[in-house]
């Protein structure tokens, strides 16, 4: 049987632009369309098991059979941990291996970039409920705050550090996204590892100020704040900071991970989606840090 290509039939497109040829099939033979997957599935499963291990870990699940053991709930969080980080990797490797089958690499790349920045607006609204807590409870509790006392300072020039040397890894990642779309490879090496080392000494700096945070008392169930007012303050610090740390340390393994791939020569001037999506990712925690200090350290 011909597999000659054959012309749409009058008044049915089909699937192709106008003016291409369908094959036998009715397919556009210049059109890639990627095959079904369970990764998404499978990483939504793993997501899903996470919570529910902290709460039960917490306790707040009485009753609730074996979620109401905290031994349970440990196993659950690791589990789901596992299983959604491997599968969001195989999830990637998929991706990564359906690229050089593409019939039109520019628009896979639109694509993809359209992909980070919807996964980026709902990264964002996660935060905004952060912001949205924290401004509702300052508007409404005049006492909402850090403590006051000789002995206990919040914030200062650890913080002032810290953001200045994030900001600055912004800087680096995206000299470093130029030097990578001019194929200077060398330099597009420096400035990632420039820019992990940054991101590695602004944990650091953030690391040390929650431990100087948690020996003098400033957590929420400790006794000296048991007044409702600084213990929630201290709640919602540690997790706001504590979900942007988490932010951060999931975007230096992005920038390692493309550090690797770009020793390696996967990367093209015209091609290098996750570098991009790198970059992208790591202005976004340096954004969401900015309006995170101003409300915490400025406003708070």
């Amino acid at each position: 049987m011909s597999t000659a290509p054959i012309p749409a039939a009058a008044g049915h497109p089909g699937p192709s632009a106008p003016g291409h040829l369908l094959d036998e099939h009715g397919n556009d033979p210049n059109t890639h369309i990627p095959p079904p997957s369970l990764w998404p599935l499978l990483v939504t499963v793993g997501l899903t098991m996470m919570p529910f291990g902290v709460v039960s870990i917490l306790g707040a699940l009485p009753g609730w059979g074996p979620l109401g053991y905290p031994l349970f709930g440990v196993v659950l969080l690791l589990t789901g941990a596992a299983i959604f980080v491997g599968c969001l990797m195989g999830w990637c490797h998929q991706i990564i291996r359906e690229k050089p089958i593409s019939h039109n690499p520019a628009a896979q790349q639109r694509d993809l970039q359209y992909f980070v920045l919807l996964f980026l607006t709902g990264e964002l609204m996660a935060f905004g409920a952060v912001f949205g807590y924290f401004y509702y409870r300052h508007a409404v509790d005049p006492n909402f705050g850090p403590p006051h006392g000789a002995d206990f300072h919040f914030g200062g020039p650890l913080v002032a550090y810290a953001t200045f040397v994030l900001l600055s890894s912004s800087i680096t990642c995206e000299i470093a996204h130029h030097a990578l779309q001019k194929h200077q490879v060398n330099l597009a090496k420096f400035m990632f590892v420039v820019t992990i080392l940054l991101g590695v000494g602004f944990l650091g700096c953030m690391g040390f100020e929650w431990g100087e945070f948690i020996r003098r008392g400033f957590y929420p169930l400790h006794p000296s704040i048991a007044d409702s007012s600084h213990s929630a303050f201290a709640a919602i610090f540690y997790t706001g900071t504590g979900f942007h740390g988490l932010h951060v340390a999931i975007g230096l393994v992005m920038l390692f991970m493309v550090l690797a791939r770009l020793q390696a020569g996967h990367f093209a001037a015209h091609r290098h989606f996750a570098a991009v999506a790198a970059s992208w990712y790591w202005h976004f925690v340096d954004i969401v840090w900015v309006l995170l200090f101003i409300t915490v350290y400025v406003v708070g």
